[in-house]
């Protein structure tokens, strides 16, 4: 495998393979909880270091109760992690490949139809038949 064959935000070659289905599904819940915009607001704080409630709520201009709720419920649901810390509830994004997927969202976001995207991965194809 080539270098250029990964993409820029993970080095596993099974990326450019066929997922199992059961991925597929995972990554369409994890999408589908995702796709509400205060949800990412909420994240996006907690990316830049607003850990509790009442802080992620002020960053993003959210209701602190409306924070609150969604957090924990984003806890449980395994995309951020909870600890009990001396004044509450602390958060954290769980990993990495979470505040990728947002900043490549928010990113997407700020692109209007029409503008050329960046290419992640060259196409296969058309390094082949330079080749041959």
């Amino acid at each position: 495998m080539i270098d250029w064959d990964l993409n820029l935000f993970h080095s596993d070659p099974t990326l450019l393979e066929r997922s199992d289905d059961d991925e597929y599904d995972r990554a369409s819940r994890l999408l589908g909880v995702l796709a509400e915009p205060r949800r990412l607001k909420l994240l996006h704080a907690l990316s830049v270091g607003e850990d509790t409630a009442q802080r992620a709520a002020l960053w993003s201009g959210l209701d602190q109760p409306y924070a609150e709720r969604e957090l924990a419920g984003m806890a449980l649901r395994g995309l951020i992690e909870r600890r009990d810390g001396p004044g509450g509830p602390v958060y954290r994004p769980r990993d990495g490949h979470l505040i990728v997927a947002l900043h490549v969202a928010l990113a997407h976001g700020r692109e209007l139809v029409g503008e050329r995207h960046p290419r992640l991965l060259k196409r296969r194809r058309d390094e082949q038949r330079k080749v041959g």
